[in-house]
């Protein structure tokens, strides 16, 4: 049995390279919690994948894929940037953070994930909450004289 303190080790890059390049596949059932607007200078788009993994992206400014920022997979391994150093560790000064949609997608399957999530479907908006009353509305539904006694 796993210890419940260790969490477990990150997804691989094998891992998160398939899972990116699913989720560029018009058949992998997808959900983002918001859709990209060049109306941002810059955003994080969470998009929440049928087979259980979740994906935290960057998004540069004029609709640009930035970087991926975390991974949740089905089993509750997280990759995180940073955690990770390409080609690998061993690389001394040469070696940089690995950035998954760089370094682990060609440039075709990058492309394929930025249009898919450029126009994938996204949560529906929460409903609004009502507005909270008014003290005048409170006072008159909860009088001092009846809450002091």
């Amino acid at each position: 049995m796993p210890d419940p303190i260790e969490p477990p080790a990150p997804p691989s890059r094998a891992a998160l390279a398939a899972v990116l390049a699913q989720a560029a596949e018009p058949e992998c059932a997808l959900l983002a919690d918001r859709p990209v607007s060049s109306e941002f200078t810059q955003t994080t788009q969470l998009v929440n994948l049928a087979n259980g993994w979740n994906l935290w992206i960057w998004w540069k400014p004029v609709d640009q894929l930035d970087r991926l920022w975390a991974a949740t997979a089905p089993d509750g391994s997280r990759w995180e940037y940073g955690c990770d150093r390409w080609p690998d560790w061993d690389a001394g000064p040469d070696a940089v953070v690995l950035e998954p949609l760089e370094h682990l997608l060609t440039d075709e399957q990058r492309e394929r994930l930025r249009q898919r999530l450029l126009t994938c479907s996204c949560w529906p908006e929460p409903d609004p909450l009502p507005e909270p009353p008014s003290m005048a509305e409170i006072d008159k539904r909860f009088p001092l004289e009846v809450m002091a006694s």
